[in-house]
């Protein structure tokens, strides 16, 4: 029996038109479905990266705020003012205990920093070193009193370091996207050098040397 397809098409139109709307919903249906799965996926993987990213810079803001504290040594400067130093100069072993500390917090959340941020935490470490460096041959009991000479670089290091980290909280928080990688992590050379030669370790280097030799800071 000969079926006459024109005929066939118009007695079961609805059936078809029925089954193809089911088969067309279907594909939508199967398709938003991945585009939700990938949506998901692609907050769940933002969210992680944002948490790693805030913790880093929470801990960049502590660190900053260890290196502000500060103990007080009796009486006043020629300045009027108490005298103080930053409480990691009490000794040979609080210092080198919060170097080692500040530099492992530092470093463990490097790549999630801000590249200001970073580069601020490693000119910090320049100046930190080269600290080590002038007080590797000067007596514990020493110390101190060398921290009363730069505590204003303390106090600034801290400032601009926490300046950093807080310009992540107001901008960068908003960036699905870190920082690149690619971006020189420190500033340039003559950057450094012009910001360690105006600090009053670098200015004080006498005194360190004095004290080297068995004198006393002044």
């Amino acid at each position: 029996m000969e079926v006459n397809l024109e005929n066939f098409l118009t007695e079961n139109a609805s059936a078809i038109f029925a089954l193809a709307g089911a088969l067309s919903s279907g594909i939508l249906s199967f398709f938003g479905a991945l585009l939700l799965k990938k949506r998901e996926f692609n907050l769940s993987t933002s969210s992680k990266l944002l948490d790693r990213r805030i913790s880093s810079h929470e801990k960049v803001i502590a660190l900053a705020t260890e290196m502000r504290v500060m103990v007080t040594l009796g009486g006043f400067s020629e300045s009027g003012e108490v005298r103080r130093a930053p409480k990691v100069m009490l000794s040979r072993d609080s210092f080198e205990d919060w170097l080692a500390r500040f530099t492992q917090q530092s470093l463990e959340g490097a790549s999630w920093l801000s590249t200001a941020s970073k580069r601020e935490v490693n000119f910090i470490q320049d100046y930190l070193v080269t600290l080590h460096l002038y007080l590797e041959k000067i007596p514990s009991d020493s110390f101190i009193a060398l921290g009363e000479l730069i505590r204003q670089d303390f106090v600034d290091l801290s400032s601009s370091l926490e300046k950093t980290a807080f310009q992540f909280f107001q901008n960068g928080v908003r960036k699905l996207r870190p920082d690149s990688l690619d971006k020189w992590h420190k500033y340039k050379r003559s950057e450094t050098e012009r910001r360690l030669a105006g600090t009053l370790l670098v200015k004080n280097h006498p005194e360190f040397t004095n004290a080297h030799n068995g004198g006393k800071a002044r």
